[in-house]
């Protein structure tokens, strides 16, 4: 077991993020359609509103994972960049137009104590551990570092959660949907600035790109070649 825990440790990062990604996108889109289904039986437009979101989610997860295993050149990276942080953008605004409609079209819920807590719980641990990727993500790729801060993204959703949990049990107040509200537009703003971030820096990226190009075009045979030694290397 310990050998297995090593081995799994010594697995280089862009390798554990191709598996994750996969596997990501493979459980949103089960949840996209599981919360379809149970939203459109239930009529219950939250439930339909965040199978969405995941969907988007795991797009963008996925996307990472197909660039760190597709990638040929820095500027297909940068592409791959662009695009989950436009796609994170457009989930963001999504998620921000759903709980303005929330404040003035409430659904109510009414959790468990024991669920409540279980969701507070895993909120707080899906942040601490987001946190801690993307301070890991420092010097790592683009496309790592875009997984690490989707991933504080989604930690940021649990949040919204836990709220949602925590009032329906602790608080019997009739303002409870404009506070929820209110915390979603929040949540909703920081994950537009993620998905903002990303797309800038990936523009800034590739402006960059085409600058060396520019001046140096023989750099792109280098990478050619610097990429097809690789490829052999991992077909040994």
């Amino acid at each position: 077991m310990k050998n297995l825990i090593r081995r799994f440790r010594e697995i280089p990062e862009s390798k554990k993020i191709i598996v994750y990604g996969k596997l990501a996108f493979l459980k949103n889109l089960f949840y996209f359609l599981f919360k379809i289904i149970v939203g459109i039986v239930f009529k219950s437009w939250f439930i339909i509103a965040i199978a969405i979101y995941s969907l988007f989610i795991g797009y963008v997860k996925n996307n990472c994972s197909r660039g760190l295993l597709k990638n040929k050149d820095n500027i297909k990276d940068i592409h791959s960049y662009i695009r989950g942080g436009v796609v994170l953008s457009i989930s963001s605004l999504f998620y921000i137009t759903y709980t303005v409609f929330q404040i003035y079209y409430p659904s109510n819920f009414q959790y468990n104590t024991i669920i409540a807590i279980a969701i507070a719980a895993f909120a707080t641990y899906s942040i601490a551990m987001s946190i801690v990727g993307i301070i890991r993500a420092k010097g790592k790729t683009m496309l790592i570092k875009e997984y690490k801060f989707t991933n504080f993204a989604t930690a940021f959703n649990n949040l919204v959660l836990t709220q949602i949990a925590l009032l329906s049990v602790a608080s019997t107040s009739e303002n409870l949907p404009v506070y929820n509200g209110f915390l979603g537009i929040i949540v909703g703003i920081i994950i537009l600035g993620i998905g903002l971030y990303l797309t800038i820096d990936g523009l800034i990226k590739k402006h960059r790109f085409y600058q060396i190009v520019k001046s140096n075009p023989d750099i792109l045979n280098y990478i050619k070649s610097s990429n097809n030694k690789k490829s052999d290397i991992i077909q040994q």
